[in-house]
């Protein structure tokens, strides 16, 4: 299992406004990839300019997959937003363990 997490830093909340629609887009596009077991942004309820991102992958092969797909929305909000920093990470892992459950 593939868990990738992320961070992205925009320069004001009206550019979160901006970009949010597209990051909805592409969660909603990602999710439909094989291999996505979980694919989502939230916002930081400290940092309002900032989001966060949650991915779950099958395999290293399919998310590498997923990163090969053209996306051109997500593309040109990459190269336009006013991101002031951004880091994306991933990790292998074993089995799941549950730490809550209700």
């Amino acid at each position: 299992m593939i868990i990738v997490t992320g961070t992205v830093n925009f320069e004001s909340l009206s550019e979160v406004e901006q970009v949010t629609q597209a990051l909805i887009n592409r969660a909603q596009r990602s999710r439909k990839d094989a291999g996505c077991v979980c694919y989502s942004f939230s916002k930081n309820l400290e940092d309002p300019t900032e989001i966060c991102l949650t991915e779950k992958w099958e395999s290293v092969e399919l998310l590498q997959a997923h990163l090969e797909i053209v996306d051109e929305e997500f593309t040109t909000l990459l190269g336009t937003a006013k991101i002031t920093r951004a880091i994306v990470v991933s990790n292998e892992t074993g089995e799941d363990r549950v730490l809550m459950k209700r």
